[in-house]
């Protein structure tokens, strides 16, 4: 297992919140969606809200799960998450090999494809890992 740069859902989540932030990607707001990412091993939720269309407003842990959103991208481990966000891990080969599922419609899911590369950039930057 690589080291990873959290070592609870707690650290997991905050340092997803401190990626989301720097990113400064607006594909949530300007599709006024609310996206959850929900990672197991350790158990880590974060939301983001862009429902309103005017700013991204962030969540996590319990008050991110207990509240609907369009679309969630549920990530089978750490391991995965970390993978996934560095940029080693693609969003097909991920979902062909089971690490990431995806509730919601898949054409919305798309959309938001083109802030991909800002927030894994904001994840390398934040985490010190290197670009895949």
């Amino acid at each position: 297992m690589p080291d990873l740069p959290f070592q609870t859902g707690e650290d997991l989540e905050r340092l997803l919140c401190r990626v989301f932030l720097a990113a400064g990607d607006q594909s949530p707001v300007q599709r006024r969606l609310a996206v959850t990412f929900l990672i197991h091993a350790p158990e880590a939720c974060v939301r983001v809200d862009g429902r309103d269309g005017q700013t991204a407003h962030l969540s996590r842990s319990d008050e991110a799960r207990g509240t609907p959103s369009d679309l969630v991208f549920e990530l089978d481990s750490g391991e995965a998450a970390h993978a996934f966000w560095r940029g080693g891990l693609s969003p097909v080969e991920a979902v062909r090999s089971g690490r990431l599922r995806l509730r919601g419609p898949l054409l919305q899911a798309l959309g938001l494809a083109p802030g991909l590369g800002k927030v894994q950039a904001a994840y390398r930057e934040a985490t010190g890992a290197p670009a895949q």
